[in-house]
């Protein structure tokens, strides 16, 4: 017991450099550990972004393979595609809107 009550540097007790050396190491540790978990707050956070940004561009991707197959489907219309008579008179059927059949109405001959 006389190795720890006796004097160290400065005067001080062999066992008060223990405790300071004790209470450094718990202060790094506990540093290491904090930024340790920030960080990998940080990483989820990301993920969480990453996989929002990856939602809405899936979502715009579809949006414009729908506009894609309209349009591709409106310029079957206009250069020849289902404009007849019969297909216009089932769309006048179906639809409360005249203007919404425009598309199958026959192009009148000139």
């Amino acid at each position: 017991m006389s190795f720890l009550t006796a004097n160290g540097l400065f005067g001080l007790a062999r066992w008060g450099w223990i405790v300071i050396a004790l209470v450094g190491a718990l202060l790094i540790a506990w540093a290491i550990i904090g930024t340790y978990d920030n960080t990998l707050d940080d990483a989820r956070e990301n993920g969480r972004e990453a996989g929002a940004a990856g939602t809405v561009i899936a979502g715009q991707n579809q949006t414009l393979d729908q506009l894609k197959d309209a349009n591709d489907a409106e310029q079957d219309l206009r250069s020849a595609g289902d404009r007849d008579a019969r297909r216009y008179e089932q769309c006048l059927l179906d639809n409360r809107r005249k203007a919404a059949c425009e598309r199958y109405r026959p192009i009148a001959p000139e």
